[in-house]
């Protein structure tokens, strides 16, 4: 954590995000941007300390994400915000399921139970047809549409839960970064113009012992939640790294990063992609700056 609040520019901690939040200071993070593991739905990791690996949604990953949110709250700064990405759980077919487990609703209940105040969240439009190829759901499938239709549903899109941390936020976003026509355009209670593919390349994440996909974030989103929630030269924090999506935009925007990352391949992604993210922002200044010349 020191060298972050040093002035370095970025940090990714090897390891068990729950225990390392323990060991950090009070109040030391100005916003968090993160997507929490999927119970039973991606797979991440071998590590028994991946919330990803359980399917037992209404006892042990709700026990890891229980004990997650006590310490997410005590490490942000009073008055900031936590966005949390996340999507519903359908039924597992292989369990004999019909049903949709409201994971964005056990979400919602485990922040505020560790005292975080839930205030609103948006919905990101999905396209049907990739989701159906991507999780092969047959609920989308048109032979399901044929055969049954009482089977079949819609698209699941995701959501951007925000949560507000209790206390008085002594430093203003104000930032002037938001112009008033994007403002009337993120407004909206829907994003429906988010590019599904604007993510930072998966492949180089893989481990050899991956049986499922895993699900980075788009940038369009990162980069709107940047902006509109943390001032330039603070600290985004991400306690589920992944392969640096987060880290990635803050860089680029002038932010620091701290992330935490548990699994070795994705943790080697990251600090590529943060280092490559401020040689990009300085290759970029370097040419407004000619060009102002």
């Amino acid at each position: 954590m020191n060298d972050v609040m040093n002035g370095n520019e970025y940090h990714v901690h090897l390891g068990d995000c729950i225990e390392h939040m323990a060991e950090l200071p009070d109040a030391c993070f100005s916003s968090a941007v993160f997507s929490p593991p999927f119970p039973s739905l991606f797979s991440y990791s071998s590590e028994a300390g991946d919330i990803g690996n359980s399917e037992d949604l209404r006892g042990e990953a709700k026990i890891h994400l229980a004990f997650f949110f006590k310490q997410l709250r005590r490490v942000m700064k009073p008055g900031r915000i936590i966005v949390v990405h996340v999507m519903q759980i359908p039924g597992l077919a292989r369990n004999g399921e019909l049903g949709t487990f409201d994971f964005r609703g056990l979400i919602i209940r485990l922040g505020q139970r560790a005292g975080l105040i839930y205030q609103y969240d948006w919905l990101v439009r999905k396209n049907p047809q990739a989701q159906a190829i991507r999780t092969h759901s047959h609920k989308l499938l048109f032979v399901t549409l044929e055969r049954d239709r009482s089977i079949s549903c819609g698209a699941f899109g995701d959501y951007l839960i925000k949560f507000i941390v209790p206390g008085k936020n002594e430093v203003p976003i104000d930032s002037p970064e938001i112009s008033r026509n994007q403002w009337i355009d993120w407004a909206e209670a829907c994003w429906s113009d988010i590019r599904e593919t604007a993510t930072l390349n998966v492949k180089e994440g893989k481990g050899e012992d991956d049986t499922r996909h895993i699900c980075p974030l788009q940038l369009d989103v990162i980069d709107r939640l940047v902006l509109l929630y943390s001032n330039p030269g603070e600290i985004v924090f991400s306690p589920f790294a992944g392969i640096g999506s987060e880290g990635y935009v803050s860089l680029k925007r002038g932010r620091r990063f701290y992330g935490c990352e548990l699994k070795n391949e994705y943790h080697v992604a990251a600090c590529k992609n943060l280092a490559r993210a401020i040689a990009e922002r300085q290759a970029n200044e370097k040419t407004l700056f000619e060009m102002a010349e």
